[in-house]
């Protein structure tokens, strides 16, 4: 019979590795703010068949994901396990940092002569040799703190790289950056393959904030770039199908040192250098975001990638008075390039589960309205003598555009549209056009683009966008037929002209409206069906009569401002007669009660300035004529109202 002790330390032991398999999946649960189940779900014990238990877990599950993603409250021992977790971490990884990039700078600064450049280099690779296998070895028992020791080792040989090279020169820059890139990326792999976070979140930021911890300010900024691109793309690599939510914020971190160090290097410098510096983030965000980054983080992290270039362009307009050409392509460029990977990652998530989260519409409008238009703007104050400063916006206009007719309904359509809309807006208005007409005819081009972009990508944008222009181009028409208060004949000036382009333009959307309206309910949707037809048959009644009511707002203002005041107001009552009878009559003929409504509204307002004109501007003969012309007129309605067997009927 054999001895039951050895079985008994066998079974201590595995429960000792259970309870502390069990301690981390609580510690786990906990960063992941993730509830544990404590106990099963009461139908799942008193079901009686598999088929009874399957139907309880299903009916669970809506609730437990809906618990899932509330937000938890962050409590006072929530903090202190952040700030004991990592923050302590961080500020340990950053002073071991400066602890050797001090020193190094410290050696260049002060000649110290005992010991050479070369010794202060192997010293520190062997320190960092040292940390490294003391890493390796204590990760076979506390993971996590083994992972932060291998992490810090890569920061001392980053640290090194960078002093042997742009520093000390002791072997040619790009020598020492492949030395460094061959460390980063053996230790990427390895967490990669491991998936260890904070080996990653050690190793990454202490290699980011390396070379700014060692450098005697008068760097170089190709090498910059050069360092900064081999560490952000061996970080995406390495976070390749992780969703690690500290380890991304270190990256955006670590991405706006670079870049902000990058553009400040380049603000006073030449095109070449500031061109660089704008292309990193976006070349950052092509060759390792798109590619290597999950589908929830592609979005977020290509969205930052090109704010920090846009402030890239902003750092440069604010240190240089002149740019050359190509900057002001270049700005377009990026521009291009990030509603590119907006488009190439809004086709990802199509066709994944991130289609199915709620996307919040205003990160949609930054993505394809706030961000062209900063480049745009950038573009434009590029641009000074080299060409006309509308180019810029008619480039970011067609991009939109073409973006727009790419994307199905929703946030990013309807962003674009807008964006769309307001660039060609913004081209017409940074152009030498002519005022009025001219000023009026490119703005009811472009509302009539907008409304035919409309029928052919359903956007409610378009609509709106189409329809704010119309008003705008329909006030300066007015503010134009005012000007110069009384003058000689009406309907001879230019500002007529403008009017009647606003009139041509409204009536080609009342005669397309069948067709607008079609396209708005597959813009709307679905949603709110008892709500939306009613709505759209108010809108289609004023689509269909705003050309009669601009040539009466037209025709009123030409008459009122027509050779006198007193000419004015007898022309007035004339048309506000006139206007009256015709509507009855039309009225009449169509059953609407509306228009006859009307007419007689404005046949009261007929006499109203009849007897106006007579007590402020009419002499005795143009009072008589006022009169009879209003006698006439409304004798004539009385007529129709009276005569028996016209009485007119309820429409």
């Amino acid at each position: 019979m054999s001895d039951p002790t050895p079985i008994e330390e066998r079974l201590a032991r595995i429960e000792r590795v259970i309870a502390d398999l069990s301690a981390d999946v609580a510690s786990i649960r906990r960063e992941l703010r993730v509830p544990e189940t404590t106990s099963p779900p009461p139908a799942a014990t008193s079901a009686h068949s598999p088929r009874d238990v399957f139907r309880a877990e299903a009916d669970a599950a809506p609730s437990r994901a809906k618990r899932s993603l509330s937000r938890p409250a962050f409590s006072a021992h929530d903090l202190e396990r952040l700030v004991g977790s990592y923050g302590m971490l961080a500020i340990a990884v950053l002073a071991a940092v400066a602890a050797v990039g001090t020193f190094l700078s410290w050696a260049i600064g002060s000649g110290f002569i005992t010991i050479g450049p070369t010794a202060r280099v192997a010293i520190g690779l062997a320190a960092a040799a040292g940390v490294g296998v003391w890493g390796a070895r204590l990760r076979r028992r506390e993971r996590s703190f083994g992972s932060s020791l291998l992490g810090l080792a890569l920061v001392i040989v980053h640290v090194c790289a960078y002093a042997a090279g742009p520093s000390f020169a002791l072997v040619p820059t790009w020598v020492a950056f492949t030395g460094a890139a061959v460390a980063s990326w053996a230790l990427t792999v390895f967490a990669h393959r491991e998936a260890d976070e904070p080996l990653w979140c050690v190793g990454f930021g202490g290699a980011a904030v390396a070379p700014f911890v060692t450098t005697n300010g008068h760097g170089s900024l190709y090498a910059l770039l050069a360092y900064a691109t081999l560490v952000l793309l061996s970080g995406c690599f390495s976070i390749n199908k992780r969703d690690w939510p500290i380890a991304w914020q270190i990256f955006y971190l670590a991405s706006a040192l670079f870049v902000v160090a990058a553009a400040w290097e380049a603000r006073n410098t030449g095109s070449a250098r500031f061109i660089l510096a704008l292309a990193f983030p976006l070349g950052v965000a092509v060759a390792g975001v798109a590619p290597l980054a999950v589908p929830s983080r592609k979005r977020g992290a290509i969205r930052w990638l090109s704010l920090l270039a846009a402030l890239t362009g902003a750092y440069r307009e604010a240190g240089v008075g002149h740019h050359a050409a190509s900057e002001v392509a270049a700005l377009i460029g990026a521009m291009l390039v990030s509603l590119a990977l907006v488009d190439l990652v809004s086709e990802v998530e199509q066709s994944s589960i991130v289609a199915r989260r709620a996307h919040p519409a205003l990160l949609d409008w930054l993505d394809a309205f706030g961000l062209p238009l900063i480049f745009a703007v950038e573009a434009t104050f590029s641009i000074g003598s080299n060409a006309p400063e509308w180019t810029a916006f008619v480039a970011t206009s067609a991009a939109l555009v073409a973006f727009c007719l790419r994307r199905a309904r929703g946030g990013l359509r309807d962003a674009s549209a807008f964006g769309a809309v307001a660039m060609a807006v913004s081209a017409i208005a940074a152009a030498s056009v002519e005022v009025p007409a001219g000023l009026c005819a490119s703005l009811v081009a472009i509302a009539l683009a907008a409304f035919g972009m409309h029928i052919v990508r359903p956007s409610r944008s378009w609509l709106r966008g189409g329809a704010t222009t119309f008003l705008g181009a329909a006030a300066i028409s007015v503010d134009s037929l005012k000007e110069g208060g009384y003058h000689g004949g009406p309907f001879l000036r230019e500002a007529s002209a403008s009017a009647i382009i606003v009139l041509v333009g409204l009536i080609v959307v009342a005669r397309s409206w069948r067709m607008i309206r079609s396209a708005t309910r597959v813009a709307v949707g679905d949603r709110r069906r008892e709500f939306r037809i009613p709505f759209e048959r108010r809108t289609l009644r004023f689509a269909t009569v705003a050309p009669w009511v601009w040539a009466f707002v037209w025709v009123l203002i030409e008459l009122s401002l027509a050779y006198s005041p007193t000419a004015s107001t007898l022309l007035l009552v004339t048309y506000f007669a006139a206007t009256g009878v015709g509507c009855v009559a039309v009225g009449r003929s169509r059953s609407s009660s509306r228009l006859r409504q009307v007419g007689l509204a404005s046949a009261v307002l007929a006499a109203a300035t009849a007897v106006y004109g007579a007590h402020a501007y009419f002499d005795f003969g143009a009072r008589i004529v006022a009169y009879l012309v209003i006698s006439a007129f409304l004798l004539g309605i009385a007529y129709w109202y009276r005569r028996p067997g016209a009485e007119p009927t309820l429409a």
